[in-house]
């Protein structure tokens, strides 16, 4: 079966449409970080740095060896 031409424009132009909305929302976070210098990737990983150190510093067996 072969298809029409103007099919084959509306089959490209939906694809084209789709693979936009798509893509969208994905261009405008990262305009979006690279306008107000945020960095959520980064922010997670200090804080994940900060809290380690404070739950591993604490250690009950060590007091009661001295």
């Amino acid at each position: 079966m072969k298809l029409e031409q103007a099919t084959k424009v509306q089959i490209a132009k939906n694809a084209l449409l789709s693979l936009l909305l798509y893509i969208l929302p994905i261009v405008l976070m990262f305009g979006t970080f690279a306008i107000t210098g945020q960095r959520p990737w980064e922010k997670k990983q200090q804080h994940k740095q900060q809290i380690t150190p404070k739950s591993k510093s604490v250690n009950p067996q060590s007091q009661d060896n001295d």
